[in-house]
């Protein structure tokens, strides 16, 4: 996201080195800390995904995503937990993680707080929306709108590797 952009690129200089890797084709590989809330599992499969805010106004039209074989980025800004929830079972409900074969959950930044708790973190909210599938999940990529801001390839194909300790994720 350009708009995490400061101006003091000194501040970014790794996620700038990401962005001129992606765009110049070199090989990008990132190792990511673990979590606890990680469904452990290895795939393989081409990226797709983007701001779920996004991908959930694009449900039934000709623009929506074909998540088949698929690991699914997704990432929000400025949302409440509960709309966050609505959009996530509405897009279960279009059968969008039916043949998907991972998720990759990226930056969930400045949630807004709602008046009446929600009772559970935002990690957990994706794993209660996601129990139905066995795909792995790896949380703690680094991507969406904050200032450490690693390049992802929408479209490459990439290698999934999620364990409780670490998440490594290959471009192939």
């Amino acid at each position: 996201m350009c708009v995490s952009l400061t101006k003091d690129l000194s501040e970014i200089d790794s996620s700038i080195e990401t962005f001129k890797s992606a765009l110049f084709g070199k090989p990008t590989n990132y190792i990511l800390k673990g979590s606890n809330h990680n469904r452990e599992g290895e795939v393989r499969g081409e990226l797709v995904g983007g701001n779920l805010t996004i991908l959930h106004t694009m449900l039934g039209s000709k623009t929506s995503i074909n998540t088949a074989n698929k690991i699914l980025f997704i990432e929000e800004i400025g949302e409440y937990k509960y709309h966050i929830d609505r959009m996530l079972q509405s897009l279960k409900r279009a059968g969008y993680f039916d043949n998907c074969v991972g998720v990759l959950v990226g930056d969930m930044s400045k949630l807004r707080k709602n008046t009446t708790l929600w009772g559970s973190s935002v990690e957990q909210l994706i794993i209660d929306a996601l129990a139905d599938y066995d795909f792995p999940i790896a949380f703690n990529m680094p991507a969406g709108h904050e200032k450490e801001n690693k390049a992802l390839v929408l479209g490459k194909t990439i290698e999934l590797k999620v364990t409780k300790k670490e998440t490594s994720i290959t471009f192939k």
